[in-house]
């Protein structure tokens, strides 16, 4: 488990024993933040794949011509 999913169920706890009052989305804003995150690198990574992909073909077909 990492930092974000730490604070997000110590939030949580806090949050239904009363001991905070603050709105769900912020106490669920780590969570959100670490997911956020997750979905740019994995779309950065596929992006580089695909432009790693398309130029290897572009070389193909300069070689073969």
């Amino acid at each position: 488990m990492g930092i974000a999913e730490v604070l997000t169920i110590v939030f949580v706890v806090l949050k239904l024993t009363d001991v905070i009052a603050w709105s769900w989305w912020v106490v669920l804003l780590p969570a959100i933040l670490s997911f956020s995150l997750y979905v740019i690198v994995v779309v950065i990574k596929l992006m580089t794949v695909l432009i790693a992909v398309i130029a290897v073909k572009r070389r193909e077909k300069r070689v073969d011509q």
